[in-house]
């Protein structure tokens, strides 16, 4: 049975970079969050502009990731690695066929925007997880941009992280 999550880092108020897409105000805590819950899933999903932010931080970044099975959502694919556990795909139908194919059950999704608001969309996400950092923005990039969506959440965990992070964990109510 397939278990879709979306995880994020976030200011408290919901913005997951600044307008330029600058994520400097975010703890590397979550960079950490990230990979530890990724030992549970299958694969990580996350769109061309988030792959180019963790392709331009560098090898290091790039070397936590080489035993991780990754998706990168683009309609506009333009391979930039030799990653052997990479694969792009144009849509979310795409994806999924993929995942399918590969036997992915558990999918963690992880960014951008538009990627999550469109898994988010097809109301076939089932939890979702908030890493709140210390840290308010007035303007930004919101958790979910795109088309309009509506889904009701049922609190399931909050926990004290490093950093002074919340991280908040929900169910989706289908």
């Amino acid at each position: 049975m397939r278990k879709i999550t979306v995880e994020m880092a976030c200011s408290i108020n919901g913005l997951i970079a600044t307008e330029d897409g600058n994520e400097d105000f975010l703890s590397n805590r979550g960079w950490e969050i990230m990979l530890e819950f990724l030992k549970e899933y299958d694969v990580l999903i996350w769109g061309r502009k988030t792959w180019e932010n963790i392709i331009s931080w560098g090898d290091e970044y790039l070397k936590d990731l080489k035993d991780i099975n990754l998706i990168i959502l683009s309609k506009d694919i333009k391979p930039k690695n030799n990653f052997a556990n990479l694969t792009y795909c144009s849509s979310i139908e795409d994806c999924l066929q993929v995942c399918g194919k590969m036997k992915y059950e558990k999918l963690f999704i992880s960014g951008g925007a538009t990627v999550n608001n469109a898994f988010m969309e097809k109301g076939i996400v089932d939890n979702v997880i908030l890493n709140y950092n210390p840290f308010v923005l007035n303007k930004g990039i919101p958790l979910f941009k795109g088309n309009y969506f509506e889904n009701k959440l049922k609190l399931e965990k909050v926990v004290k992280e490093q950093d002074d992070i919340v991280q908040v964990h929900y169910s989706v109510l289908k």
